[in-house]
């Protein structure tokens, strides 16, 4: 019986031998595909293979897609990774790491790195690794557990010389991916792995969804101003102020600290004897600071800020009969201050 870690060693920089063939994929549900990512203000690059199938050529980490009429789809080296979907002749160009592959083909085009595997969340094997024969070759037969308890688990078949996934199937029977054919051995040029063209980059692509995004607001913001109200909308809102916790730093003087608000709270509060020097403060400048006779205080307001009457009323209700005579100043320390 061969065991899971004579699979993993063989397919872990696979294929150790180029690989070329058609493979086509399976989506047996009307749901669609959905392929959580990660990104950093630019368009995730997401490889989808359609129904109608993909020339796959592969080389250790290197692959090549076309579509069956010639027309690239994706390329990588192994580092760098090119996807052809919204401009076949301006490709983007960003990290193999950062690609997403839609539904189970993942595995028949990219070589996940070594890490994948021994991280404690990686599939594992449910059973035993079985030998089969597919497309005339030796192959392992593998099921591995789903990495989260909400998704089926998956069956691989790998190539047992070359280490090439040459199919990838979900166990409730909703989405596969297989090569129909494939010749293996066949040397090809690494040339054909990359791409000296035109190329849009991850800068370029955030710079594209931040115009978009931009373009978006204005229209809507113009919107909103012919059919609803172009008037200004400042208008003053009701603030809680009541404290949700209070901390006592000296009860003899009266220096204090309050948070309002639920959840992350809605800002702070801060009270200490009258003094001219310097309030150092982590919260940093506050939307009010004043000095009654005996106090500086000081008060934050994370969403909105105060109006004259809405301060006034605060100040009335903190220290009633107490008028504001002058203000502190309140700064955020530096931090190598602090030794």
């Amino acid at each position: 019986m061969t065991a899971w870690i004579q699979v993993l060693v063989t397919m872990v920089d696979g294929p150790a031998t180029p690989v070329d063939g058609i493979v086509r994929t399976c989506h047996n549900s009307d749901e669609p595909i959905r392929v959580p990512t990660i990104s950093y203000g630019e368009k995730p690059v997401i490889v989808r293979l359609g129904p109608d199938g993909a020339r796959v050529s592969r080389d250790g980490r290197k692959a090549r897609v076309e579509k069956l009429s010639g027309e690239l789809v994706f390329l990588t080296d192994g580092e760098t990774a090119w996807h052809f979907h919204d401009d076949p002749s301006r490709p983007r160009q960003t990290l193999l790491e950062s690609v997403y592959v839609a539904g189970p083909a993942k595995q028949l085009l990219i070589t996940p790195p070594t890490g994948y595997w021994v991280r404690e969340d990686y599939a594992r094997p449910t059973g035993p690794v079985e030998d089969v024969e597919f497309l005339g070759r030796p192959c392992w037969s593998v099921e591995l557990a789903p990495r989260r308890p909400d998704k089926p688990s998956v069956r691989l078949i790998v190539d047992a010389d070359s280490g090439a996934v040459l199919a990838a199937h979900s166990d409730d029977g909703i989405d596969g991916a297989a090569f129909e054919q494939a010749a293996f051995g066949v040397p090809v040029d690494p040339a054909v792995f990359t791409w000296d063209g035109p190329i849009e980059t991850d800068d370029d692509s955030q710079r594209k969804m931040q115009a978009a995004a931009e373009t978006r607001r204005r229209r809507t913001y113009d919107w909103f101003r012919e059919n609803v109200s172009s008037a200004d909308l400042h208008v003053p809102v009701l603030h809680d102020l009541t404290p949700q916790w209070i901390r006592i730093d000296d009860e003899a003087t009266g220096a204090f600290s309050a948070g309002f608000g639920a959840g992350e709270g809605d800002g702070f509060m801060a009270r200490r004897p009258r003094s001219s020097e310097a309030w150092d403060l982590w919260y940093g400048e506050a939307t009010a600071a004043w000095s009654t006779a005996d106090f500086d205080w000081a008060c934050w307001v994370f969403r909105g800020t105060f109006d004259p009457d809405g301060l006034a009323l605060l100040q009335q209700r903190l220290h009633p009969g107490d008028p504001v005579v002058g203000k502190p100043v309140v700064r955020r320390p530096d931090r190598r201050e602090q030794g």
